[in-house]
């Protein structure tokens, strides 16, 4: 049978298809790693985070190009040990960052997906244990202060409250809470939290999505989004989102408790995978 003589519905579905695997395969990801917080360590993750583990040899030992030491890759240097970060760097907070968009992150940054000149190599230096192990740590972290709000025109905060809440309907923009929660708090596992990050990272990272350097989003959602925001919108939606502060942050309660506790040193036969 040929593609003319097709119901319409199967075109339809033939079309759903192709579409959804070409945007998978845009994203860098064509399949997702199984997403399993229980594999991960905090205290394997604190060992990577102050840089002090060892390359271990392995099938993917040969794909960290270029290499790069753990020492000069120690991930406190710029997010802290507390995943505060740096607002003045724009080193983002990572503070009770979701499990899964840090890994996610680890990843896209390794295979290309992400660009940074700072995060490739380092992540490239990871493997995927590794990755697992820091992005539990830094999930696992709620210590970290605030910074005090910067002063910003009470404008412009309204404006990007309008933004975050319903969105532009005329220009097909969602309100950014159907994704990032009520008061940003995110919406884990794959949504992060926003509430409280730097302004200067934020706007960065929406001009990243605008101009197309940032992917990673297999649905082209953010980009999607960012490209029908002007750059006021942009500037004013992540000065919203600086300035207010969650009543708590990535409510993961679950995982955070799958966190805290040591993988056993052998799996439970009776385990599953």
């Amino acid at each position: 049978m040929s593609v003319q003589n097709l119901p319409t519905v199967a075109l339809v579905v033939m079309a759903g298809v192709s579409a959804l695997s070409e945007l998978k395969a845009q994203s860098g990801r064509a399949e997702e790693a199984a997403y399993d917080i229980g594999r991960a360590d905090v205290e394997r993750g604190r060992a990577v985070v102050v840089g002090a583990y060892a390359v271990p040899p392995g099938p993917d030992a040969g794909l960290r190009s270029p290499a790069i030491s753990p020492q000069a890759g120690a991930c406190f240097q710029c997010h802290g040990m507390d995943g505060k970060g740096d607002k003045a760097a724009m080193f983002p907070r990572l503070t009770d960052q979701t499990y899964k968009y840090l890994y996610d992150s680890l990843r896209d940054y390794a295979s290309g997906v992400r660009q940074n000149a700072v995060m490739a190599p380092i992540a490239k230096a990871l493997n995927d244990q590794q990755m697992r192990d820091v992005s539990a740590y830094y999930a696992a972290q709620k210590a970290a202060d605030y910074p005090p709000a910067d002063p910003v025109d009470p404008q412009i905060l309204q404006h990007g409250a309008a933004l975050a809440a319903v969105g532009n309907a005329t220009r097909g923009v969602q309100g950014c809470i159907n994704c990032h929660g009520p008061d940003g708090v995110g919406l884990p596992p794959t949504y992060p939290y926003l509430a409280g990050q730097y302004a200067r990272y934020l706007e960065t990272q929406m001009q990243a999505w605008k101009s197309g350097q940032r992917k990673g989003d297999g649905f082209g959602v953010m980009e999607h989004i960012a490209k029908r925001l002007t750059d006021d919108d942009i500037h004013a939606v992540s000065q919203y989102y600086a300035a207010i502060r969650p009543r708590v942050v990535t409510p993961e309660k679950s995982e955070h408790q799958a966190l805290t506790a040591p993988l056993p040193p052998t799996p439970s036969p009776n385990s599953v995978r």
